[in-house]
């Protein structure tokens, strides 16, 4: 039985959902495909929030995902992004003395489809041709449904189909840090960024490389005055790495509530430290001359370009609001 057939099987309530399946309704969901007994099985998943990540142990008939992330009333419709994790992400900050090899990619085991009118519109197939790890898709009347289907189970080799999905409304009235990826930021951006990204630093960039599979790319930054880095929800060997590569800090030990690193600066000068930053392919991102302000937050694992100012011009806009003290937090450079 071919995926669309049965889609509207589902629909129309002649097949049963796995009874052992967990029903998800939250941010991020795990389950396996071994707590089902019925191979063509499939589970409901409901995610309400903006951003998280599904991980299917062993997959096994399918999964269907429904989106339901909190957005204002007046935008009711949003673009939802996938990225199908094929291999563990290098550390995004890491000392020049550190290698960061890139891991072979396994064969993700899943096919995953969106739920459109009456049929089922691939999305990703691991034999696409296409390399890109990060799929999206719109939204309709409001509503956003995904259908993961596990591909043949060969031998015992252990499977997991992982991804994270990031939901981000079509209207953009306001500014949002999750929508500005190629226009330069306004003061009062600047100010915002630097007050909630996950990655607020000085540094030049010291090289660039186009990274087809995340359709980005990627900046290489020398960080020459760290002022704030968060830690991955799923890896904590970021830091980890950092400490064995020589160090610059006792990591556990400077980890505040708000999973913020604070970096000795004396020990920050021994050693070099560098970030990966991504940035659409579509805005032409490549290395240039001076020092930066860079600020970005974590999308869909990585840390993204917010916005990157020249570090005069954000002395001067620190200045000012030094002066008239209308600054939204306590501007640093």
């Amino acid at each position: 039985m071919g995926p669309a057939a049965v889609f509207w099987t589902v629909v129309l309530g002649l097949i049963c959902i796995a009874e052992a399946g967990t029903i998800g309704d939250q941010c991020d969901w795990t389950g396996s495909g071994l707590t089902s007994t019925a191979e063509r099985g499939v589970t409901p998943v409901y995610l309400r929030c903006r951003e998280g990540s599904v991980s299917w142990l062993y997959p096994r008939g399918a999964l269907r995902l429904l989106f339901k992330p909190p957005l204002p009333a007046d935008e009711r419709d949003f673009t939802v992004c996938v990225r199908v994790i094929r291999r563990p992400d290098p550390p995004d900050l890491f000392h020049t003395l550190r290698q960061n090899k890139t891991e072979a990619a396994d064969r993700f085991p899943a096919r995953i489809f969106v739920e459109g009118v009456r049929r089922l519109v691939p999305l990703y197939a691991p034999d696409d041709g296409d390399v890109r790890e990060l799929r999206c898709f719109h939204s309709r009347h409001g509503q956003a449904a995904l259908y993961v289907e596990a591909e043949p189970e060969e031998g015992t080799k252990r499977r997991v189909a992982t991804f994270k999905y990031e939901a981000r409304p079509l209207v953009r009235r306001h500014y949002d840090p999750a929508t500005a990826d190629c226009r330069p930021c306004s003061e009062s951006e600047l100010e915002l960024a630097f007050c909630t990204s996950d990655l607020v630093s000085r540094g030049v960039i010291v090289g660039s490389e186009q990274r087809e599979e995340l359709d980005a790319t990627q900046l290489t930054w020398r960080l020459t005055k760290l002022l704030r880095a968060t830690a991955s929800a799923d890896s904590a060997n970021s830091a980890d790495s950092i400490d064995d590569a020589g160090g610059i800090g006792d990591i556990g030990n400077s980890l505040d509530d708000d999973r913020y690193y604070r970096y000795a600066t004396e020990r920050r000068r021994r050693r070099s430290l560098l970030a990966h930053v991504q940035v659409s392919a579509a805005c032409g991102a490549a290395a240039g001359a001076g020092e930066f302000l860079l600020m970005a937050r974590r999308r869909l694992g990585r840390y993204a370009l917010v916005c990157a100012p020249r570090l005069h011009d954000w002395r001067a806009l620190v200045e000012r609001r030094a002066a008239d003290g209308t600054a939204h937090c306590a501007l640093q450079h």
